[in-house]
């Protein structure tokens, strides 16, 4: 039996019907991750669903496979280093090279290298790629065809089996595939179908498989999107990536978003402990995909990993009342931060922006500042930073004469500048720590003021 899956490209242009027949490494960084690709102020969808924040802790890992089940996926440099064998059944021989397209883009969205100034950046930067053909160069192929590749995919160990096809009837043989997926300990994305329909698309209406329908940048369904109570999640459905000639180009509709949240899957099969393609089904499941929920959603009992954490804005020198914030991520999530000053305990806060007020008054001298991260394990990671304190005055010595002072300042911080003051009003100003400075003969009052450069003020007065 054929079937029609539409594909859709940028500005939402309709190519003709493709038949088919449808029978972590973690890593030390804490704030929101921004890559050098050239596409990526394009890529709308990773800060839309928090793919960017949840890099802070996860990219992936080289023991994930992703299968992009397709029309192949052509050796792109920003692909190559991570793609495996894989083969293709159309041919029937181990080159699953793209000759349609489709294939290379699904696979670039999700798992393009990132941050290599290539393209864009993928979902999933670290996961391998198995490329598996089952359909032609017309994008043409058979339920048989797409049950053999999924099937392969399964026995080489994809943990993401990512299908970015489909049709309208129900097949036993695609039912029975997708079951032997599930028992090899893969779970199976499927692309929920461009009819704009609410008719279940198969294989994605098969209920182990986690289906997957398109929306826009305002959390919209894209018109062409199918719907129904059979999608089990919706995500970006333009996204840009490579075609298999290295252009790249807007890639949309559901084949589009399937191979995100293949990413996002990639991301999640990534973490410690190594949860089951029924737990990441469950954490990807309802409403728009979002990375870090997804990620706060698995099991995380027996999580070893600690979370990375990093001092934000703090000064090198305190005075008074001072700002010090954080940066501290987690693949499940941080329960707590916290500020130590000289070993007290000074705030805890529970939510990012991590944010302290500390009072350094009264003290002078260095000061240890300690940050401590605990995740929902338990885990603790601690940061220290020295800070100098000073809350004292400068000290100030004044020489007069009949018609001038001459000011001597000193502190542990340094002076700023010295400013003398007369009848109110500030008369002369000297960036420096020694200044005589000129007086008027009949005025009354006169004042000098020496601030350090932590902010501090001394105010003496000059009597004549």
């Amino acid at each position: 039996m054929r079937v029609l899956l539409g594909l859709l490209l940028a500005g939402g242009a309709v190519l003709p019907a493709v038949p088919a027949q449808a029978a972590i490494e973690p890593v030390a960084h804490t704030d929101a991750v921004r890559p050098d690709d050239p596409g990526y102020a394009r890529q709308w969808g990773i800060t839309r669903t928090h793919v960017n924040d949840a890099w802070s802790t996860v990219r992936g890992s080289s023991g994930v496979t992703i299968a992009i089940v397709d029309t192949g996926v052509n050796r792109l440099p920003d692909l190559a280093p991570r793609m495996l064998t894989g083969h293709d059944f159309v041919n029937d021989d181990d080159d699953p090279a793209d000759d349609n397209g489709h294939g290379t883009m699904a696979a670039g969205v999700a798992a393009a290298t990132g941050n290599n100034k290539t393209g864009v950046a993928g979902v999933c930067w670290s996961c391998k790629i198995l490329p598996v053909k089952v359909l032609n160069a017309k994008g043409d192929g058979g339920y048989d065809t797409i049950a053999e590749g999924i099937r392969y995919a399964a026995d080489q160990g994809a943990a993401i089996i990512s299908l970015s096809l489909g049709g309208s009837e129900k097949s036993q043989i695609l039912s029975d595939a997708v079951s032997y997926a599930d028992q090899k300990g893969s779970l199976v994305v499927a692309a929920a179908g461009n009819a704009g329909s609410p008719l279940p698309h198969y294989p994605a209406a098969i209920p182990s498989v986690l289906s997957v329908g398109g929306v826009d940048q305002q959390d919209h369904r894209y018109s062409w999107s199918n719907y129904g109570s059979w999608v089990n999640v919706t995500a970006p459905g333009c996204n840009l990536a490579q075609r298999r000639d290295g252009v790249t180009d807007e890639y949309c509709g559901t084949s589009s978003a399937t191979p995100f949240v293949a990413g996002v899957a990639g991301l999640l099969a990534s973490t410690d402990p190594a949860p089951t393609a029924a737990q990441i089904r469950v954490a990807l499941t309802g409403g728009r995909l979002d990375a870090l929920r997804s990620l706060a959603a698995l099991p995380y009992a027996g999580d070893k990993t600690k979370p990375v954490l990093a001092f934000g804005a703090t000064p090198a020198q305190a005075r008074g009342v001072v700002t010090v914030t954080a940066a501290a991520a987690d693949q499940h999530g941080v329960s707590r931060v916290e500020l130590y000053a000289g070993g007290k305990l000074i705030g805890t806060d529970v939510s990012a922006p991590y944010t302290f007020r500390w009072q350094s008054a009264p003290r002078n001298g260095v000061v240890p500042l300690d940050l401590r991260a605990y995740d929902r394990a338990g885990n603790l990671t601690q940061t220290r930073r020295y800070v100098r304190a000073d809350n004292l005055a400068p000290a100030v010595k004044l020489a007069k004469a009949a018609t001038s002072v001459t000011v001597r300042a000193t502190d542990a911080s340094g002076i700023a500048r010295l400013e003398l003051v007369v009848n109110g009003k500030v008369t002369s100003r000297y960036s420096g720590s020694v200044r005589k400075f000129s007086v008027p003969a009949r005025a009354k009052n006169v004042q000098v003021r020496a601030y350090d450069k932590a902010g501090n003020v001394r105010v003496a007065g000059v009597r004549r």
